[in-house]
């Protein structure tokens, strides 16, 4: 029996159907980002126990769009943008952990099937 191969599944004999291709990936795009502030409550509703809000401007919010083009090392997605160009907006907002503040991306909506899966493989809430 033939072994498998790929990054991401579909894993087949050439490989060649994986979702993702392999790391590094590269992207480049457009973005246009809103800053806005609310009820820190609402924040709050949108963060999992550890996390906290930041204690400087727990209200914060950004709305990014972006239109993005990525690629693998080898730049073959370049060649069908099919493979290589999507769509994405999502919501960050500020938060605290154990005494220091980062962004949490807590909701991200994409239009290919690949950002999906990519996302998800890196943690990201798509």
């Amino acid at each position: 029996m033939a072994s498998v191969r790929g990054y991401f599944h579909p894993k087949t004999a050439t490989g060649a159907s994986s979702l993702i291709p392999s790391p590094p990936w590269r992207y480049s795009g457009d973005l246009l980002t809103v800053e806005y502030r609310t009820d820190p409550a609402r924040v709050r509703e949108l963060l999992p126990e550890p996390l906290e809000l930041a204690d400087e401007d727990p209200g914060a919010v950004a709305l990014i769009w972006a239109d993005w083009q990525s690629c693998s090392a080898s730049g073959a997605e370049l060649l069908d943008p099919v493979l290589a160009q999507y769509k994405e907006a999502f919501a960050v907002v500020r938060c605290q952990y154990k005494g220091r503040t980062y962004t949490r991306c807590v909701y991200i909506w994409v239009d290919k099937d690949f950002a999906i899966a990519r996302g998800l493989h890196q943690g990201y809430p798509k």
